[in-house]
């Protein structure tokens, strides 16, 4: 367990620690010469635990109280779900006292234990005035389990009570969830002569052991756009101030590690993670809790666990807050941060230098558009609401389906505990990397059968559509692996079916009659005599048909794919277009696009019919335009 000090300068919080540990904290020769807490400082408290009848050590985390250094104080308290405040019985509640107490309700403390110091230049009475107004001053700030104690650091008096209180608080505390994946906040990296590099921090999840390999996420990296994190071996660990060959969530750590890694290329903020991230964070959305006036667009400063960086604040809802609000708001950091849902924050106005409020993470990947409307406004306050691993995972196959590794990423999660929630719930189905729920898929495979007979109704003239066109028409920005298995799907069911590459309703089909299968056979002798663009008319006058009969077959024709119009009335044969097609994906293999003028030195056609196979070409899918040239879009389309 882990409890962090907090409290005004001068109140006797590092002169408390050393009376209930024996440790100095103040480390730094300057915090000892001045006499005032600086940076972060650690101590230990062994005790006997009877619930466990174990030794065990209590961690502690000093954090310096003067407000020009709030920011190590945020890196302490941070990582921590128990506090205490301690408060000068001589002076009372000062400026910081009263930051403090405010910063530890917005991180929403597990536990707030309430320490009156230099008791021995206080009476009695001025105790109790203190005691009673402190309870007030708590019940107002939302604090109503906190407990108060009174104490002399120079006397003992009261040592021993607060000792026995937070051995108790220690031997209730509450198991932290064992199926998330390590994760630990640095605060500090230093090198041991014979040992090398040593990295300190609080373990926030999970478990390691002597030997695992972890992932450093450097926040230097992130701002450099690179999101490749490296990897670490673990040489030994330090535990609560012990070694140990293993180490779990809300323990002081320090972890010997070997890799690749100096200790300059680290800064404190920095992560240790067991499943690192793909993805660089700089917008993510919250659900807001607010202290004090915010304005939508605000400059704000965003502290999370050991780090800080700068943002601006997007309100969803209203133009602006006061305080007691919550909604949900969108943030833009400036530098990204390593972010995981349900990650709490604190966010503070950088000139003002006042709490502004919290926030936890409910969305790290939050659409480009759309993050208004009303649908997604109701999504989001739906999923603010949920809390449990399960819930919150079950909730997002409702609406969409998930990658198992995004999952993994924005969770911290265990592999085991997606498996067990496919394994709980027949509902769930896996394709590759993702999950989605039975309706999900049901009602992709009737989007897909629907579209293909509205196209069928529309697109007299072609037999279907090539599958990467259909994705984009049915399934655009969903998992392509989840539409490739229905597509599948219906093709074994036989309501779909595949000739020569054009995907068609099974019940989208024709046959010639002996006249027209006649006519067709003259058609397709010109056309390899000539293997060119023909215009109805010119294969009429070749034929001797009629031109409007040969127009109706030309459609029936198309339909079949035994010929496709290019432009209205300007047909080729399927032959003529894998010719030209296998042409064009030869080129791009070789030059990665393909120019105008180099289609025409290809195919042999004049400039104004090149330019209309190739357009052709884009509309069916198989090509893209892209400025002056084109690029293979759909490499599967026109392959015999």
């Amino acid at each position: 367990m882990i409890i962090a000090t907090a409290g005004h300068v001068d109140h006797g919080k590092t002169k408390l620690l050393h009376a209930l540990t024996g440790i100095n904290t103040d480390r730094l020769p300057e915090e000892q010469q001045r006499g005032l807490t600086i940076d972060l400082g650690y101590a230990f408290m062994p005790y006997h635990s009877t619930k466990s009848n174990h030794q065990q050590r209590l961690g502690f985390i000093d954090v310096p109280g003067h407000e020009k250094f709030i920011s190590n104080m945020l890196a302490g308290v941070g990582t921590a779900h128990h506090a205490m405040l301690i408060v000068a019985g001589d002076e009372g509640m000062m400026p910081q006292s009263y930051e403090h107490l405010a910063i530890l309700r917005l991180l929403a403390m597990d536990s707030l234990t309430v320490v009156i110091t230099k008791s021995d230049l206080t009476s009695l009475e001025q105790q109790q005035q203190l005691k009673a107004t402190l309870h007030q001053l708590l019940l107002q700030y939302g604090f109503t389990q906190s407990t108060i104690f009174h104490c002399s650091a120079h006397t003992n008096d009261g040592i021993d009570e607060l000792k026995q209180h937070l051995i108790d608080l220690a031997d209730n505390e509450q198991q932290y969830d064992n199926t998330l994946n390590f994760k630990l906040a640095i605060d500090r990296a230093f090198h041991v002569k014979g040992s090398g590099l040593v990295v300190t921090g609080t373990a926030l999840n999970g478990h390691i052991n002597v030997g695992d390999s972890l992932c450093l996420v450097s926040h230097n990296q992130l701002k450099k756009g690179h999101a490749q994190p490296q990897t670490v071996r673990i040489k030994s660990i330090h535990a609560q101030g012990q070694a140990t060959e293993s180490a779990t969530a809300n323990q002081r750590v320090a972890l010997n590690i070997s890799g690749d890694i100096d200790k300059t290329n680290l800064s404190r903020g920095d992560w240790l993670l067991q499943t690192a991230p793909t993805q660089i964070i700089k917008r993510f959305t919250v659900k807001l809790t607010v202290n004090h006036l915010i304005k939508h667009w605000q400059n704000i400063q965003i502290f999370h666990a050991a780090t800080h960086t700068t943002g601006r604040i997007a309100l969803l809802e209203d133009q602006q807050l006061v305080p007691g609000d919550t909604t949900i708001a969108e943030i833009t950091l400036d530098t990204p941060l390593c972010l995981t849902e349900q990650d709490r924050l604190l966010l503070r106005d950088p000139a003002q230098k006042i709490n502004l409020g919290s926030a936890v993470v409910i969305d790290l990947l939050p659409p480009n558009r759309g993050k208004r409307a009303p649908q997604r406004l109701e999504y989001l306050n739906q999923r603010a609401a949920l809390h449990s691993l399960n819930d919150i995972v079950a909730f997002k196959l409702q609406h969409t389906p998930q990658s198992q590794q995004q999952l993994l990423e924005q969770h911290q999660c265990q592999t085991s505990v997606l498996n067990q929630l496919v394994a709980a719930d027949s509902n769930i189905k896996q394709y590759g990397d993702y999950l989605c729920f039975d309706s999900y898929q049901q009602a992709l495979q009737q989007h897909i059968i629907a579209t293909l007979e509205q196209y069928h109704q529309q697109a007299q003239d072609t037999l279907g559509i090539g599958k990467d066109r259909l994705y984009r028409m049915t399934a655009l920005n969903q998992p392509q692996v989840i539409f490739n298995a229905i597509i599948s799907q219906l093709l074994n069911q036989q309501l779909l079916v595949n000739t020569r590459g054009w995907l068609h309703l099974a019940a989208h089909q024709l046959q010639l009659t002996p006249s027209e299968l006649h006519c067709w056979t003259q058609i397709e002798q010109l056309m390899a005599t000539n293997p060119q663009p023909w215009w109805i008319r010119d294969l009429a006058f070749e034929m001797g048909e009629n031109e409007d009969n040969l127009r109706k077959l030309s459609y029936k024709l198309a339909q079949l794919s035994y010929i496709a119009a290019i432009v209205k009335d300007r047909y080729v044969s399927h032959q003529y277009l894998v010719k030209m097609a296998n042409a064009v994906r030869q080129h791009t293999v070789q030059h990665q696009k393909l120019e105008t003028a180099e289609f025409r030195d290809i195919s042999q056609l004049g400039r104004k019919v090149a330019i209309q196979l190739l357009e052709y070409f884009d509309k069916i899918g198989f090509t893209k335009r892209k400025f002056s040239y084109r690029e293979l879009k759909d490499q599967d389309l026109l392959q015999e």
